[in-house]
């Protein structure tokens, strides 16, 4: 028995409903086929058997079919719900029992497997939860192993456990080059056109009138003044240097072995 969309919360979806395993139904079965075989053999052999002896096999074998289809009943109109909010257990022909377990309140699932069930897939799941009852056993699972394993996923998804993959971070580039975009900084930067290549410098050429001087021709000598020292761009310190050094290791945009080696550089220049 499937069970009702019309109790399903807001938002909330059906990941398992599954019957109990199919090993719940073995035992009454043979146990109904030995009968009625059994009923059928003292027919076929004892031929001379009172009117009476008939009455009493037909009566025994309603009796073995009428247990089977209890026990098939009972099979059928048991479920075990997994949504995304709950676990639910239902079970009963006549007079029906339920279980639910707020998915919030699981804190443990186990599950136990004897020989036999491992062979026909089958199980029993411990559920435990904090709450009054504490723990809640669900006999004859099929599969138990996956059911727990869809449980603990279930939990982790409603305590917000799913932690997306963490994007994969382009390759540095080489020190020394520069660095158009910054690693951590998606939007694009813009780049400056190629400056037009510079002109020629102006051939130089003498006023009109000029005239050579002689040759032997010394010119009048005249003091001599010390060249003044003409100021030249400052360029990085060293400490700001380190500093642009670190940057761009803590970016990523250089590897560990580069940023020693540069480092050391550098402070070989103190």
């Amino acid at each position: 028995m499937s069970f009702p969309t019309k109790l399903l919360g807001p938002g909330e979806e059906i990941y398992l409903d599954s019957l109990p395993n199919w090993s719940l139904l073995f035992w009454p079965a043979v146990f109904t086929l030995i009968v009625v075989a059994g009923c059928v053999a003292v027919l076929v052999l004892w031929s001379s058997a009172p009117s009476y002896t008939a009455e009493i096999l037909l009566g025994c074998g309603l009796v073995a079919l009428g247990y089977f289809g209890l026990r098939y009943l009972a099979w059928r109109t048991t479920s075990f719900v997994v949504t995304s909010q709950r676990i639910v257990y239902r079970t009963g022909v006549l007079r029906r029992t339920g279980r639910e377990i707020p998915i919030g309140r699981v804190q443990d699932v186990t599950y136990h497997q004897t020989i036999v069930e491992r062979v026909v897939r089958a199980g029993s799941l411990s559920v435990e939860s904090a709450g009054r009852h504490g723990q809640d056993p669900f006999p004859d699972i099929s599969r138990p192993a996956e059911v727990q394993s869809l449980i603990n996923r279930v939990v982790a998804q409603g305590a917000g456990g799913y932690v997306a993959q963490r994007p994969i971070a382009p390759e540095p580039e080489p020190l020394g080059e520069e660095v158009s975009q910054p690693v951590t900084d998606p939007t694009p930067r813009a780049v400056a056109p190629p400056s037009a290549p510079a002109d020629p410098p102006p051939v130089y050429s003498p006023p009109q009138g000029y005239a050579p001087p002689a040759p032997g021709y010394l010119a009048p000598a005249q003091p001599y003044a010390a060249p003044q020292a003409t100021a030249s761009p400052a360029g990085p310190s060293i400490a700001q240097q380190m500093g642009e050094l670190a940057d761009l290791h803590s970016h990523g945009v250089i590897t560990d072995a580069e940023y020693e080696q540069k480092r050391r550089e550098l402070l070989d220049r103190l």
